[in-house]
């Protein structure tokens, strides 16, 4: 929508709330009962479901009506049910959705760091987001919602950082951008590890769909990814008790720092954008099991192994006393044929 259309519109319709803009509202019932959400409404083609009460992260996410992201069949639980226990825990309160934040100062797979153990992917998406709000801005002509929210992890004599969050959902574009900043607000050097799993699902997720990705360099993570690895690239449809598949990519410049699931039957492509100087690597979670149908494309700071793993490899990154560092995500869902033809050619791996 455009600031400069709003008077015009205002003859037709009273709200214009009703045609683009947000509404906050908490659920009422089971195990979501209690959690803060907002419904997001961009006037053109996609909606989104984004969680305060879990980050701010993104959990449904529609385009015309049809499902884009992965619907877990855990669905959204409270935070306060949230008990860390190894991977246990995280898989518990896993409802996929279009965005997973994982981190702040460990994320991945569960194990010991220096004595401490730590559970699957960190705290962050189990934790209620502070001072959130929400408002319209404009950006030139363009209206955009904007939400924004802190999350901070600490503990009596260890860390003490904190997220602040600025996500954006344009309205002449079905883009929306996330900015994170994550400041060291303690005395001691602290690592920081994150992962923001994206998650695509049925039915952009479906046979016949092809990732492309803009990555020099792609290698599978053990013998499952493997045995898959000359077709990664491809979607099948799904299958029961298939293993997963995970697939590391990088080697980017700023121009190629992209994955495209592309899915013309669909008639949509969806484009995860990211900044290859903070998020290096990019982990393909190719999930093709009946009725945990997912494609996770999920950049990182150092992969999605232990942070034991990632001190050990050198690719743990550190926050001094007072330091801060920005992050940027975005998720893009386009029919522009230009558009995907020139991602297509920019994907470093012939196919």
């Amino acid at each position: 929508m455009k600031q400069s259309e709003e008077r015009a519109l205002r003859a037709y319709v009273g709200d214009l709330n009703t045609l683009c803009g947000f509404e906050e509202f908490v659920y009422a019932d089971g195990p979501t009962r209690g959690v803060k959400a907002f419904a997001l409404n961009n006037g053109r083609n996609l909606r989104l479901t984004v969680l305060a009460d879990r980050g701010l992260d993104i959990h449904t996410a529609q385009l015309d009506g049809k499902n884009v992201a992965y619907a877990g069949a855990v669905g959204v639980r409270s935070p306060h049910l949230f008990r860390e226990d190894e991977a246990r825990g995280f898989l518990q309160q896993f409802f996929g959705g279009l965005l997973t934040t994982c981190g702040i100062t460990y994320a991945g797979a569960a194990g010991e760091d220096q004595g401490q153990n730590l559970g699957a992917h960190g705290l962050y998406s189990n934790q209620p987001a502070q001072r959130v709000s929400a408002r319209m801005v404009y950006q030139d002509d363009e209206a955009i919602i904007e939400l924004s929210g802190e999350v901070r992890e600490g503990r009596l004599f260890g860390e003490n950082v904190l997220l602040s969050r600025m996500l954006r959902l344009h309205t002449e574009r079905n883009l929306v951008t996330v900015h994170d900043r994550v400041e060291n607000q303690g005395f001691a050097t602290a690592p920081v590890m994150l992962i923001y799993h994206i998650n695509l699902g049925y039915p952009l997720l479906d046979e016949g769909a092809l990732l492309y990705t803009g990555a020099a360099g792609v290698k599978p993570r053990d013998a499952d990814a493997e045995a898959g690895f000359a077709r990664w690239e491809q979607v099948e449809a799904p299958t029961p008790n298939r293993p997963e598949e995970c697939f590391f990519h990088t080697r980017y410049t700023q121009e190629t720092a992209f994955a495209m699931l592309n899915n013309p039957a669909f008639g949509w492509a969806g484009i995860v954008r990211f900044d290859p100087g903070t998020l290096p690597i990019l982990t393909q979670w190719k999930c093709l099991r009946a009725g945990e149908y997912a494609l996770g494309l999920e950049p990182s700071t150092s992969g999605v192994f232990n942070r034991a793993a990632a001190r050990k490899d050198g690719s743990l990154t550190y926050l001094d006393p007072g330091e801060s560092r920005d992050y940027h995500v975005s998720v893009e869902f386009t029919q522009d044929t230009a558009l995907i033809d020139s991602l297509i050619k920019l994907a470093k791996i012939p196919r």
